[in-house]
Parts: structure tokens; C-alpha cells; sequence
């Protein structure tokens, strides 16, 4: 078994701020292995790798503990971490790393703990800045019916002897994202939700948006009969190249209107009502697909009904990854590697999605 140990540099969190000797033995001040009270027994305490994460936020720095021939170790019974904490009158620590989330990413892989542990381990980890650990750990094990648990461990676990020094940018984004997948309204990072739809007014329009990979296309299918609009196919140069009827038509309309062509991300709302503008003439139903309707400035623009796709980030990003690489099959790992960075940034663009359903939730029939 590998033996490991958290410390804050060579100091000891501990109220004795033991100072250890990296490499060379270290002796308890006290040591009594028949005492039943922690505090008379003594030791030095350390852990194994199945449950080093969990005792994270006793130090920034992870070593590994040697015992020498003649020590002596307990296995302290616990019930966070069972068979993760022991003590030894000698212990030799050697071989500092600084925490990182390479590191703890790799004691997550070998972590083996009681479900319950790593709730609280995932706050101290995002104390610690681990965030892309966190992120896996949320991926493995939280769900929509674990989520009120998670998050009032979560939260508990941040108070004093856990939270000094703490990096509160990642806590508090990690704790957004537990909020997500606990809201029954906002789009999260790993639990697909059925679409969200409100009817607005009593135009006959659709209005259908998520982010890319969400399947705002796919969900389209079922209204064949009537007018779709698909503003990629308007807008982006190659796809309106290769498209016809509707979407041609309007493509042709806006590069004749204006020079230079509108931009969705900053002129949604002169799009859109040029949009309704030129659909008037035909006596269909109005379908827009777009993924840009967060980018609405006057949001008493919107006609008809709206429907927003939750599907998960997580889904969304490798829909996107799997249909670049059907869509390019010659593509190289370089090509394929720059588009997966590139694509990256669905895990910040998304966030201005729940804005906008929260804003479209709260508006009054």
C-alpha cells in the first residue's frame, strides 16, 4: 500500500504546527497506541491513495509517507474514509508535490470512498482550485436525485479548518453548476432536460433555440409542414451557398438590404424583425431556428411561442465534435484537436442561454 501525507508546506495545520523534516525521520511528541482519546494517543497521522482527496484541505502539498522499520501504525476507524487514516510514532515524508488539478485528477482515478465522502470532498477540492476534478466527480456522481444532498454537504464543509485560504472563484462557480442541475428551469452541464416552452403571444411563430448540438434541427423535423428558417443557413456564407427555397430566399433578401450583412451575435433584433417582415407575405406557421435568441436586446421582440433546448453541455459538446468529424472525414487530429478547443467555449456561451430563459420565464402572459 502506498502511504501519502497532506501538509501545508512543511508545517503542520495542527494546532502544534509541527514542522517536518522532508527525508528524514520524524518522532511524535506523544505517542500512546492503547489510548481511546484522539488527542492522548498521539501520532502522526497520514492516508492511502483510495482516500487521499478526502483529506485534502489539511495541506497544499502531498508527500509520500515511508514507515520506518521499527514504527509502529494504527488504522484509525473512521466512517468517512474506512481503512484511509493512520497513525505512526515514525514517519519518513519525501517526494513534495504542490496541489494541482493534475494531481488530484489522478488521486480521483484511485480514489475508493463511501459515496457520502466525496460530497464534502468536492467543496474542498474547489477550495483548493481543483476545478476540472470537481467537474468529473460531478460527472461520475451527482444526479437530480442526489443534487439537495450534495449541495448542503457542499456547503456545509465550507467553515473554519476547511476554508482558509480558499479560492472562491471556483467554489462558487462549482456551486453554480450544482445549482444548475438542481434548478427544474436551467440548462446544466450534465443532465439533459426536456425542452423549455412558453407562448408568448398568438402569432403563428416558433421560435426554437439552445446551443449548438442541442438538436435544435433534429426537433425541427416535426414541423415539415411549415415555413423553417434556419438563420446558419441564412447567414454563413458556405451553408447559404448550398441552400434553396426559404432560407435562400432570405439570404438573398438581407445581402441586398444590407452592406454589410447583419451580425446575429450583435444585430438579433433588426434580424428577427426583418425576418417576421418578409414571412408575412406567406400563410405558413413561422419556425426560426436559432441559436442566437439569447442575444436579444428588446426581448418584447419575440412573437408566438418559444422553445429552448436543455440538452445537456456535456451532450451538446460531443454532438458538435462528433457530427465536425462526420461532416470533415478527411480532417486531421490537428484539425479535429483545434475544433475541440475551439468548441470549448459552449461551457461559458451557455451561461447567457439560462439568462435568457430565466428572463423569457419571467415575463407575464
Amino acid at each position: 500500500m502506498k502511504y501519502l501525507k497532506w501538509i501545508y508546506g512543511t508545517h503542520s495545520n495542527s494546532s502544534t504546527n509541527l514542522e517536518y523534516k522532508v527525508d528524514e525521520i520524524n518522532i511524535a511528541e506523544k505517542w500512546n497506541p492503547t489510548s481511546k482519546d484522539w488527542e492522548t494517543q498521539g501520532g502522526l497521522n497520514f492516508t492511502n491513495e483510495e482516500n487521499a482527496l478526502r483529506w485534502i484541505s489539511r495541506g497544499d502539498t502531498l508527500y509520500d509517507v515511508i514507515i520506518p522499520s521499527d514504527a509502529e501504525v494504527l488504522n484509525v476507524r473512521n466512517d468517512k474514509t474506512p481503512n484511509g487514516i493512520y497513525r505512526s510514532n515514525k514517519i519518513i515524508v519525501t517526494n513534495p508535490r504542490k496541489v494541482t488539478d493534475e494531481l488530484t485528477m489522478e488521486l480521483y482515478k484511485k480514489s475508493n470512498m463511501p459515496e457520502l465522502t466525496y460530497y464534502k470532498t468536492l467543496s474542498a477540492l474547489a477550495m483548493k482550485g481543483c476545478y476540472n476534478t470537481c467537474l468529473e466527480i460531478i460527472r461520475d456522481k451527482v444526479n437530480k436525485n442526489n443534487i439537495d444532498k450534495v449541495i448542503e454537504d457542499y456547503e456545509e464543509f465550507n467553515g473554519p479548518g476547511h476554508n482558509e485560504n480558499m479560492n472562491e472563484t471556483v467554489y462558487n462557480e462549482i456551486l453554480d453548476i450544482l445549482k444548475e442541475i438542481q434548478s427544474d428551469l436551467l440548462i446544466c452541464l450534465t443532465i439533459d432536460k426536456s425542452p423549455y416552452e412558453k407562448k408568448i403571444t398568438n402569432d403563428n411563430i416558433i421560435n426554437i433555440t439552445g446551443q449548438s448540438g442541442s438538436g435544435k434541427s433534429y426537433f425541427c423535423k416535426q414541423y415539415k409542414n411549415h415555413l423553417i428558417i434556419d438563420t446558419d443557413e441564412i447567414f454563413n456564407e458556405r451553408l447559404f451557398r448550398l441552400t434553396t427555397g426559404i432560407n435562400k430566399e432570405l439570404g438573398e433578401y438581407f445581402r441586398s438590404k444590407f452592406n454589410p450583412l447583419p451580425n446575429l451575435g450583435d444585430d438579433f433584433d433588426l434580424i428577427y424583425q426583418n425576418i417576421l417582415d418578409y414571412c408575412k407575405k406567406y400563410n405558413k406557421t413561422i419556425v426560426i431556428d436559432c441559436a442566437q435568441f439569447h442575444c436579444i436586446k428588446d426581448i418584447n421582440l419575440l412573437k408566438g411561442k418559444i422553445i429552448i433546448m436543455r440538452t445537456c453541455i456535456d451532450n451538446c459538446y460531443k454532438r458538435c465534435i462528433n457530427r465536425f468529424k462526420d461532416n470533415n472525414p478527411n480532417a486531421t487530429n490537428e484539425e479535429i484537436n483545434k475544433y475541440k478547443e475551439k468548441k470549448k467555449s459552449i461551457y461559458k456561451w451557455y451561461k447567457s442561454s439560462n439568462k435568457f430563459i430565466v428572463k423569457i420565464n419571467n415575463i407575464e402572459n
